[in-house]
């Protein structure tokens, strides 16, 4: 049997909508399990400019407000530059993080395997592959891992749930990371999805 290969870094990224909601991200070279979560915050108007319109002999006017930042470089001397942003911004609004133990990295490296995730490279999820129990609906996850060897990144999707006979690796290690560090965590609890919110028929 081939020896194991396993990922140094895996990532688990939770999506609403367009939005990113959280990030959990698996440091295995550092022995580090942490978790994020982000919320879209305004950005408060900076510049504000005055338009002008012209209807028969009447001129209206209105003023337009966009959100900007002071920006400094060397190409100018670090002078203050204003410059439009976006409306709004990313924040981590939340953030924990763990250092694992010997004993916890025995009990998590067998999930961790890319040989056995590589099978399912390049494959498409389907309601009509075999073991189908049910789908996540309104969230999307994205899985993304990296190994220090000769195998490339890895990403596979997280549309579906499948049976135990028949579920994917990348399911089964998501699985195994909310239920072992996230279920009854009082830290958490107020940030996380558990294991199957957002999904139906599971």
């Amino acid at each position: 049997m081939e020896n194991p290969i396993y990922f140094s870094k895996v990532e688990f990224q939770e999506h609403i909508g367009f939005t990113r909601k959280s990030c959990l991200l698996l440091n295995l070279v550092e022995k580090e399990l942490s978790y994020q979560v982000y919320e879209l915050k305004k950005q408060p108007p900076a510049i504000q400019e005055s338009h002008f319109i012209e209807r028969g002999e009447i001129k209206y006017s209105y003023d337009v407000y966009f959100s900007a930042r002071i920006i400094r470089n060397g190409k100018n001397n670090f002078q203050p530059n204003l410059f439009i942003s976006e409306l709004f911004e990313e924040k981590v609004v939340f953030s924990y993080g763990i250092k694992l133990t010997d004993e916890q990295m025995k009990g998590l490296l067998p999930y961790c395997n890319a040989l056995e995730f590589e099978p399912f490279r390049n494959r498409k999820m389907s309601m009509d592959d075999k073991g189908y129990i049910g789908y996540r609906d309104e969230v999307r996850i994205e899985f993304r891992a990296t190994t220090n060897s000769y195998i490339p990144l890895m990403k596979l999707p997280m549309k579906y749930y499948y049976d135990e006979q028949h579920i994917w690796p990348n399911e089964k290690l998501y699985r195994y990371l909310l239920s072992t560090y996230f279920d009854n965590n009082k830290e958490t609890e107020k940030w996380i999805t558990p294991y199957g919110g957002f999904s139906l028929f599971f």
